[in-house]
């Protein structure tokens, strides 16, 4: 497990929602002060309040992809087009991997999921999705790096 993607699942297991766990996990890349971070994605767990819309931890890696990668000049067409398309990049890639970018159906989808127990305990369903992003996430900035 990469670190960000560990704190990611660490924080979600405390009890903090997707898109919380996941952007806050970066705030040493991004430099947000923690506690601002968690406000700032409280309101997009559960799809962006339970509205099964875009998953939560998606859109905290999206977020956390715009403090990188966002200048304060958007009339910059270059940088925001090459913004959009590494966040196109990432939707597709986790598409891809999750079977959807939308909450309502990851949620189904984790009804077909074997049910995973680690030390005694089981798994909480969307904890494979907090881990996904973060690492996704990881796997950009090294490729941002390099």
């Amino acid at each position: 497990m990469t670190t960000h993607e560990k704190i990611a699942v660490d924080l979600f297991n405390q009890g903090y929602n997707c898109s919380q766990a996941v952007y806050c996990a970066f705030c040493d890349v991004t430099g947000m002060d923690r506690n601002e971070a968690f406000k700032i994605s409280s309101s997009f767990g559960g799809g962006m309040g339970r509205l099964g819309e875009v998953c939560g931890a998606l859109s905290g890696a999206f977020m956390a992809t715009g403090m990188l990668l966002s200048g304060t000049d958007e009339k910059n067409k270059v940088a925001k087009e090459e913004h959009y398309s590494r966040v196109k990049e990432l939707g597709e890639q986790f598409r891809e991997k999750k079977g959807s970018l939308l909450c309502r159906d990851l949620l189904e989808i984790n009804k077909t999921r074997p049910e995973e127990i680690r030390d005694g305990v089981k798994v909480k369903d969307c904890e494979h999705l907090v881990a996904f992003a973060a690492k996704m996430l990881d796997e950009f900035l090294e490729e941002l790096k390099g």
